[in-house]
């Protein structure tokens, strides 16, 4: 009897470390949580634009999505919307603001070889006669902010039938942010007309009307007068804006994929008046003027405007060593990787 309390003992001994272990494996994971989230929180507390209250997801519109630009902006913030802590909404938005179909073509094409076949489907589209304010007020009320260019590239392409078109032959220019390789512009304005004032102008009124909160505005390598549309912004009070501008010529990696990441090394800074553009040779890469587009929603103050100004500096820009031999790095919860550089800067420009 003896020897059998004693073996019943040694048992539950065993069958207690097995369970033991069993489990450490699931308590490490719980930890390793609990620190992520610690992380996590740490870092919301710097944020003041959506970012400051993510459970407030804020629906976000890219005016011009089908040029180089504005595709991988979108694609940043439908990475963005699949993760908590950004605040940006992941449900009827991101929405895609064009004038034709040719949207939709433009925009899947950037998104299926950059985002790891990411798309773009329809409902998330949204087709708008530019020319008129009413138009596109319509198709953004319930967003909270949206992107917007100075000077797209204009293509002239026949309207998309059962949007706005009268007759079946109507034509329409399509909007690009900021530039879609291949597009013919042979009919369209000059860089210089009165046709991108009047479309800002009815952007800016739109997104008014809508009742958005706040707009980022692209100043684009074809704007001619720089003042032109700040001064537009500022003869308002309705609405506040962030202004960004790069002070270098904007370049683009052709082999580009988001696990790249921020690639240009930059300096940002945020003046009361517009600088003078940088005449060296140095490039800023459109894919990390993007991802300050992206990160200036979710870290900036939507109350107040501001300009922000990036330079690329010359040096080797940030390495995700994604693509080298041996890499095991795992990008699943980054909506662009290296982002906390420009996050940092904007902070302290903040903080100031």
């Amino acid at each position: 009897m003896a020897f059998l309390l004693r073996f019943g003992a040694l048992l539950l001994l065993v069958v207690g470390r097995i369970g033991d272990a069993f489990h450490a494996p699931r308590v490490l994971k719980s930890l390793a949580k609990s620190r992520s989230r610690s992380v996590l929180l740490s870092k919301l507390e710097l944020g003041r634009g959506s970012a400051a209250k993510p459970y407030e997801k804020k629906k976000i519109a890219v005016f011009g999505a089908g040029g180089y630009l504005g595709s991988i902006l979108y694609g940043y913030l439908q990475r963005a919307a699949s993760l908590y802590g950004t605040g940006i909404a992941g449900i009827q938005s991101p929405r895609a603001i064009g004038s034709t179909g040719t949207t939709a073509t433009a925009l899947n094409k950037e998104l299926t070889s950059k985002f790891k076949l990411a798309f773009c489907s329809e409902d998330l589209i949204r087709l708008v006669d530019i020319l008129n304010a009413d138009y596109i007020r319509d198709r953004i009320l319930k967003f909270d902010a949206a992107v917007i260019g100075t000077t797209y590239q204009l293509e002239q392409r026949s309207v998309t039938l059962n949007t706005y078109e009268v007759t079946p032959n109507d034509k329409a220019f399509e909007i690009y942010l900021d530039e879609k390789y291949g597009a013919k512009s042979d009919n369209a304005p000059l860089d210089d007309d009165i046709f991108h004032e009047v479309v800002f102008q009815n952007s800016i009124r739109a997104c008014i009307e809508a009742g958005l909160s706040h707009v980022i505005v692209i100043e684009t390598p074809r704007t001619g007068d720089t003042g032109l549309y700040l001064d537009i912004l500022e003869s308002q009070s309705e609405i506040t804006y962030t202004y960004i501008r790069s002070l270098n010529p904007l370049g683009k990696d052709i082999t580009y994929s988001f696990e790249k990441g921020v690639n240009s090394l930059v300096e940002i800074t945020s003046p009361q008046s517009l600088s003078a553009k940088s005449a060296d040779g140095v490039e800023l890469k459109r894919e990390t003027l993007a991802a300050l587009a992206v990160q200036a929603l979710q870290s900036c103050d939507w109350k107040t405007s501001r300009i922000l100004e990036v330079e690329a500096l010359t040096g080797d820009p940030p390495n995700t060593e994604y693509g080298q031999k041996g890499s095991r790095q795992n990008f699943s919860q980054e909506w662009c990787p290296n982002s906390h550089i420009i996050a940092e800067k904007l902070e302290l420009l903040q903080a100031r």
